[in-house]
């Protein structure tokens, strides 16, 4: 069943500390960081509004290029900002990366449900009113037969259902099959791009092996820039 169960705790107070400086909402917040994530999501709304879209994922070309920031900052904005149900789904199974921004003890996620031989409750987090978290659960080398299976289907076509907007922080498309497995499971695909970092070669093959027809935008981080200015760039 995909729903959140307990009480939502106040502001965010499962974000880790040294994440909160780099968040989207909250007192520490910086006002270009947060309006540049409006931004990104005043364009999934109105894409929400024209077609019916509610389900993303975010992905980029290699490790390090911001995908789970990104995922989990604009996940944040809708909720916070557009009053949107919003389900944040951690879905590298291979190298989970959200439990480093969300204070979570081990447990069950989607890792061990996928992997399950009986159908198992998942293990949903409430970070806030509007925000819940389906972690990862344990790494798992064996990604591919989870994120394909009937089981991962039905997890996903439950989610839309009862959730106004779901968001996946994917696998990089570069090392991994998996982002491209999950294509087929969603509305639409944003791409995170670093500035400075993020070769073109690899930006082209990850896009090509995603399919162009997928992709929604692409998303700019890293930028030094003069404080007034764009710290993050959404492009079509």
């Amino acid at each position: 069943m995909v729903s959140p169960t307990g009480q939502a705790p106040a502001g965010l107070i499962r974000f880790s500390s040294k994440a909160r400086e780099k968040l989207a909402a909250g007192p520490t917040a910086d006002p270009g960081l947060t309006e540049q994530f409006r931004r990104l999501a005043a364009t999934l709304h109105h894409a929400r509004q024209a077609n019916g879209l509610n389900c993303v994922m975010v992905t980029s070309a290699r490790p390090g290029d911001g995908k789970t920031l990104t995922a989990v900052n604009l996940a944040i904005v809708l909720a916070d900002s557009y009053r949107y149900n919003v389900l944040l789904v951690d879905a590298d199974l291979r190298r989970p990366s959200i439990q480093s921004i969300v204070e979570l003890g081990e447990g069950v996620g989607l890792s061990e449900v996928l992997r399950a031989k009986t159908e198992q409750k998942l293990a949903l987090v409430r970070l806030s009113e509007r925000l819940t978290l389906l972690p990862a659960g344990q790494a798992t080398a064996n990604s591919i037969e989870a994120l394909t299976s009937p089981r991962m289907a039905q997890i996903m076509a439950e989610a839309t259902s009862r959730y106004d907007w779901v968001i996946l922080d994917a696998p990089p498309v570069g090392p991994t099959t998996d982002a491209r497995l999950l294509t087929g499971m969603v509305g639409g695909t944003l791409f995170v791009i670093h500035a400075g970092r993020t070769q073109c070669d690899d930006v082209q093959r990850a896009i090509d092996s995603l399919g162009r027809e997928h992709l929604l935008g692409v998303v700019l981080n890293g930028v030094e820039s003069d404080p007034a200015d764009d710290y993050y760039g959404v492009h079509r």
